[in-house]
């Protein structure tokens, strides 16, 4: 009894052993997000998911909503039915990196931030 409790926790050590490389090989999430407002500033941040972190502000909502999308950015929009105003104060978005092994490479000029907002929610919220 004790043999067999012996061998069952070595293999549970190998096993363990083994997982555990492999998970460290796992491609990654991380992404440089920048918004630039004309006439204004530029803001870039990045941001890791898998676990959530970076120095976005939000990351954990951002990696979220990515997360519904696959990394997809271009997929984002998350408030569809938004009551914008037409003014024009234009905003670029753009986001590059790697979603997990697949390359993201994605840019996008708004009207104005509230336009931003409404597809991006949290992801371009800087």
């Amino acid at each position: 009894m004790i043999r067999a409790l012996g061998t069952l926790a070595l293999c549970g050590l190998i096993m363990l052993g083994t997982s555990s490389p492999a998970m460290a090989a796992r491609p990654k999430a991380q992404l440089k997000i920048a918004v630039a407002v004309k006439g204004g500033e530029t803001k870039t941040v990045r941001l890791h998911c898998g676990p959530a972190g970076g120095n976005h502000p939000n990351a954990r909502a951002a990696c979220e909503l990515l997360e519904q999308v696959q990394g997809d950015p271009k997929q984002l929009n998350v408030s569809p039915d938004a009551a914008c105003t037409h003014e024009l104060q234009p905003h670029a978005v753009g986001v590059k990196g790697q979603w997990y092994g697949k390359p993201v490479r994605w840019g996008k000029v708004f009207d104005n931030g509230c336009l931003v907002e409404a597809v991006t929610g949290a992801v371009a919220a800087l």
